[in-house]
């Protein structure tokens, strides 16, 4: 028994040390060396070639290592077996204290207290209060309802959109089409954590950025091809929206003369906003692998009509 492990060059060497530990009775076989394929029953990938897939006779499951599910879709036909998506919920949380700490630093202004230190200037800022500053929450998934809920817990008013009805506690629900521009107008910041899909591909564009309210913030913890980059940066240069925090990006590494890096109103982070530990991670996916030896389903699982 084996299991194929790629995870596109991020620290191949962390998920076989787990993997000995918690898989021991699988041998582990890295993509790029010598394999039979006759030996593979599961495949643990993140960014694998999609054609690769249908290599493995004996495939019973392939298993994403990272959040997302872009690297599934395509043309690219996929192995007719459960392909299972990561639900870390150690991810989630990295990713709502990420967005919590941008939160405070928007709405408590410590970024222009930085600013007053360098010069000595002893001046307070007024402030509304916590639950006067509202959060919206684009995309109420697993990490977009951890990060709302997390938010809401903190004292701010959040609400979220999605698609689809989404009753969270505490949270106000904009569901559909017909209510993103409300929305969007609602809020002091929007963070970005809709799945990339065909329909959701440069959903964030001009007209959707001149729905917010003007002055507010756009966080984007989901991917970068979400966004439509210029129309981005026309909305800030415009002095419609004050600025954004983005994490994720159309191509990555940023390029070093992109405009972002270097712009006074945008923050970049480098993909970091919820880091996936093999650890936790195994957890989940070896406990999967068991339901399947048992005959039992395996979740979450990717949707192939839906995109993830």
């Amino acid at each position: 028994m084996a299991i194929l492990l790629n995870n596109n060059g991020y620290g191949n060497e962390a998920w076989r040390k787990e993997l000995s530990t918690q898989a021991p009775e699988y041998i582990v076989r890295e993509f790029g060396e010598q394999i039979d394929p006759d030996e593979i029953d599961y495949a643990l990938v993140w960014n694998h070639p999609k054609e690769d897939l249908l290599n493995y006779p004996n495939l019973k499951a392939v298993f994403s290592l990272g959040a997302g599910a872009e690297h599934f879709t395509g043309e690219t036909e996929l192995p007719d077996v459960p392909i299972v998506l990561l639900s870390d919920p150690a991810v989630a949380k990295d990713m709502a204290a990420y967005a919590l700490y941008w939160i405070l630093m928007f709405h408590r202004k410590f970024r222009v207290y930085e600013e007053q230190q360098t010069d000595a200037i002893w001046y307070r800022h007024s402030i509304v209060p916590t639950s006067d500053f509202k959060v919206g929450i684009l995309g109420l998934g697993k990490i977009g309802t951890e990060i709302a809920t997390r938010i809401s817990d903190f004292g701010y008013s959040v609400s979220g959109w999605d698609r689809k009805r989404c009753e969270l506690p505490g949270i106000e629900n904009f569901e559909g089409e017909q209510s993103i521009g409300s929305f969007l107008g609602a809020n002091d910041v929007i963070i970005n954590c809709l799945p990339l899909t065909n329909d959701t591909c440069g959903f964030m564009n001009s007209d959707r950025f001149n729905q917010m309210r003007k002055g507010a913030r756009f966080l984007n913890l989901s991917r970068g091809a979400i966004i439509v980059e210029e129309d981005l940066l026309g909305s800030i240069d415009n002095g419609h929206i004050a600025g954004a925090t983005l994490d994720a990006f159309t191509c990555e590494p940023l390029a070093p003369d992109h405009r972002f890096w270097h712009h006074p109103n945008i923050n970049v982070t480098p993909h970091m906003s919820g880091a996936t530990f093999a650890s936790s991670a195994l957890r989940l996916i070896v406990e999967n692998i068991h339901r399947i030896e048992k005959g039992e389903p395996a979740f979450p699982l990717f949707d192939r009509t839906l995109g993830y």
